[in-house]
């Protein structure tokens, strides 16, 4: 199920995530490394700038391209940091800004750790970063009370690839499921076999679970599907599938 989740999403965001057409994502891997366009590149303690092409679509282009908004601070055409310790922690950050913009949209994502969405090398860096930090005793706004989660290699590729899909779908829910409008239903159908479809209160607070663009998504599908129902199924005897 989680395989075909995976896939479905990778198709879609493939398709209608980018501007200009179509983009091949891989899910983490090309979401993991393409996080700016130009790579500083050092060379006998000279460093100079790399252009990865303008044809490179960061996450952050996606984003952009769905929300029509801007992050907070941060820029693709910006290189990162030389400095390997400067470099993780301008990730992470990035990260951290990523997922607050999501969450202020409407995002549910409280499982889904910055760190998650790091490359494994860059994960082991960061690792080693929080702990000499805390081990120096020093005091980083980055840890502020919040436990180190140090997972193995093969755990962490489970838990990258689940934080990264899950990072996708609440993108859609929250930029792409709010265009859904929601009909007024008062055709005769409707009113002769409402009684025979499971209710869903169309009330924003009414569900825990889904949005109210997703209600009105469930109630168009559950309409639909009583109404073609008997015809599937005519034929068959009471009881019976």
């Amino acid at each position: 199920f989680f395989q075909k989740t995976l896939t479905a999403v990778k198709n879609w965001f493939t398709l209608f995530g980018w501007s200009k057409g179509q983009n091949p994502i891989s899910i983490p891997y090309s979401l993991r490394r393409d996080v700016c366009k130009v790579q500083m590149t050092s060379s006998q303690e000279t460093g100079f700038k790399q252009n990865l092409g303008k044809d490179t679509k960061t996450v952050y282009d996606m984003v952009f391209h769905l929300s029509g908004q801007l992050l907070p601070g941060i820029t693709s055409s910006k290189p990162l940091p030389l400095d390997p310790v400067e470099r993780i922690l301008q990730l992470h950050w990035q990260h951290s800004t990523l997922l607050a913009f999501l969450k202020s949209q409407g995002a549910y994502l409280p499982h889904v750790m910055p760190e998650f969405l790091l490359e494994p090398d860059d994960y082991k860096k960061w690792i080693r970063v929080q702990t000499a930090l805390k081990v120096d005793g020093k005091n980083s706004d980055i840890l502020s009370n919040k436990h180190l989660f140090i997972l193995e290699d093969s755990i962490f590729e489970t838990m990258s690839k689940r934080a990264w899909t899950d990072v996708l779908l609440q993108i859609y829910k929250v930029f792409i499921l709010t265009r859904v409008s929601s009909p007024n239903i008062t055709d005769q159908f409707s009113l002769e076999s409402v009684h025979k479809m499971p209710r869903i209160k169309s009330e924003p607070l009414s569900s825990n679970i889904y949005s109210p663009y997703e209600r009105t998504i469930l109630t168009w599908l559950n309409k639909h599907y009583e109404k073609n129902r008997k015809t599937v199924w005519k034929d068959c005897q009471k009881g019976e599938i």
